[in-house]
């Protein structure tokens, strides 16, 4: 009997071809797995600080107790304070997130995120903004800008029907990414 070489050859060629294609396939297949942990790792720890009973406490500060509308009494009544610490807790949670989403950071995830805090955040800054606005003027001129900045994709995503706030339409400009 006489083996056919060509033959033999041929099978082999489409057999390392098959292989190659199989092991690309999982490779892919790999790599869009490690994409969801990623997902999961780099966002667990904003969502265990959403999560946080101390966040929550001072989330819920801010939209219930806050009452002043200038820097100036804010800080002379909450200065080393619960409010001093919830107003910068909370403000700079919602800024961080803002963060990832104006450098666009989350990718297809920012969805979900913006599901989870969208309404939230939008209570916040309408308490926080005139505090803001008026600390911006005397104290720090970009103070929760990425915070800020955050609102058309939190009313896009929570209200769509809904307009922007006026004042946070104005200043949701696109920064220049810091380095």
């Amino acid at each position: 009997m006489s083996v056919n070489w060509n033959a033999v050859e041929a099978l082999a060629t489409i057999g390392s071809g098959m292989a190659i294609l199989v092991s690309a396939l999982l490779v892919l297949r790999q790599l869009r797995e490690e994409n969801k942990e990623e997902f999961i790792t780099g966002t667990a720890a904003t969502f265990a600080i959403w999560m946080d009973d101390d966040f929550q406490r001072a989330q819920q500060w801010i939209l219930y107790e806050l009452d002043l509308h200038t820097w100036d009494a804010f800080m002379a009544a909450n200065r080393g304070q619960y409010g001093e610490r919830a107003f910068i807790r909370v403000g700079s949670f919602y800024n961080r997130i803002g963060y990832m989403v104006e450098y666009e950071l989350l990718g297809k995830y920012e969805g979900i995120i913006l599901e989870v805090i969208a309404s939230s955040a939008i209570q916040v800054w309408e308490k926080m903004e005139p505090l803001v606005l008026d600390a911006r003027r005397t104290v720090n001129a970009t103070l929760y800008q990425d915070f800020q900045r955050l609102l058309p994709s939190c009313y896009g995503r929570y209200i769509p029907s809904r307009a922007i706030h006026s004042r946070a339409q104005d200043d949701a400009r696109k920064p220049e990414p810091t380095t």
